[in-house]
């Protein structure tokens, strides 16, 4: 796979900021896309309203990944 430079450099300052790796911010955009992303064919994301007291998520970025795509 080629990747162009400022993508490369971009995706791996992401990948430094969410203390992962470079292959898992690949993979996790790769999963996206191939999903269709944010949005598909004219669909919104599912959002669900919250209301009272935010409370912290205590799973990790990799451990809410893993609950996802555990249905596929």
């Amino acid at each position: 796979m080629v990747l162009e430079d400022g993508l490369f450099k971009k995706a791996k300052k992401e990948a430094v900021a969410a203390g992962t790796t470079l292959s898992e911010v690949m993979n996790t955009a790769l999963r996206q896309h191939l999903r269709g992303g944010e949005k598909k064919r004219g669909q919104t994301v599912f959002a669900m309203p919250v209301f009272g007291e935010e409370k912290p998520v205590h799973q990790t970025p990799e451990q809410l990944a893993a609950l996802r795509d555990d249905g596929r």
